[in-house]
């Protein structure tokens, strides 16, 4: 099952590459009063992990690649202090 954004922290949207930074690490269409994406059916390619296992990680069973990425999610959550 494919993981839902639970509105935590924003820590993965304040973990990324530099064409998103906005000058302090965090994404530059991050919405820090709903920690929501404001481009969120637009996002990059590298923010959906749905369009992300279609083009690069077919090999690994969908089941292994939701549960890794919930792991990082939970990581991320936990790093920024927040619990999902």
């Amino acid at each position: 099952m494919p993981i839902d954004c639970s509105k935590c922290n924003g820590n993965c949207c304040r973990h990324v590459v530099a064409m998103l930074d906005r000058g302090d690490g965090t994404c530059k269409y991050f919405n820090e009063q709903n920690h929501l994406c404001n481009i969120y059916e637009n996002r990059p390619l590298i923010c959906n992990t749905d369009r992300m296992y279609e083009m690069f990680f077919k090999d690994v069973p969908r089941e292994r690649y939701d549960e890794l990425n919930r792991e990082m999610c939970n990581y991320l959550c936990k790093e920024g202090g927040a619990t999902q």
